[in-house]
């Protein structure tokens, strides 16, 4: 691999993990030449990178060529959890080796546990629960949709007492009761879409 190509992957991971962390605001152009100025490259492993989070759909292309993030309206936001929520769903149904899920992080019953605490928690809480489908594909879907919800879920304040709802869903998850983890996902997934418009104006106003 070429020296071009190992700075194109690591600018696409650093990229990524500015979006994933909300360094960006939603509907942001990207301007390749200030992108190279900040990681002192060349304009050509920053484009390489922008195009892979282009399919990746963490970075939208725009007319001429340029890059931008895509935008957080409301509609986008309510489609990312119902989605995020199908796929759930169907791990549910197919789920095994629950032991492997482990017990949630205490400090999830902390209430000044903060926004990014949170969201990394539920980030590693539904890639766990994907695990455990026999099915590798549902692992890497949750992912990359978690990724997409990253900034969504660094604003949902609104919502209240996340670390609490987090933490008995994980517990409900582990206890291997289907019926009763369709119950408990469902609720999740329906609090964020009834408060879906505050959450996507929050990480809309926010840089």
């Amino acid at each position: 691999m070429s020296p071009e190509a190992f700075t194109a992957d690591r600018i696409h991971r650093e990229i990524k993990e500015l979006i994933v962390a909300g360094k960006f605001t939603p509907g942001l152009p990207l301007t390749v030449q200030s992108l190279a100025d900040d990681f002192g490259t060349s304009t050509s492993p920053v484009r390489d990178a922008l195009n892979r989070l282009v399919g990746e759909r963490l970075v939208d292309m725009q007319g001429g060529g340029g890059f931008a993030l895509p935008g957080m309206t409301r509609r986008t936001a309510y489609h990312l959890y119902s989605f995020h929520g199908d796929l759930i769903r169907t791990i549910v149904k197919v789920m095994a080796r629950l032991d492997e899920l482990g017990p949630p992080p205490a400090f999830l019953l902390n209430k000044t546990a903060g926004g990014v605490a949170l969201a990394h928690a539920t980030a590693e809480f539904f890639a766990l629960t994907a695990a455990c489908s026999p099915n590798p594909e549902h692992l890497d879907a949750i992912v990359q949709i978690g990724e997409r919800l990253a900034v969504l879920r660094l604003h949902e304040g609104a919502i209240g007492r996340q670390g609490e709802e987090l933490a008995t869903l994980w517990n409900v998850t582990r206890s291997g009761n289907r019926n009763a983890t369709r119950v408990a996902m469902w609720q999740y997934h329906r609090r964020r879409l009834l408060r879906v418009e505050d959450i996507s104006a929050s990480a809309t106003r926010t840089a």
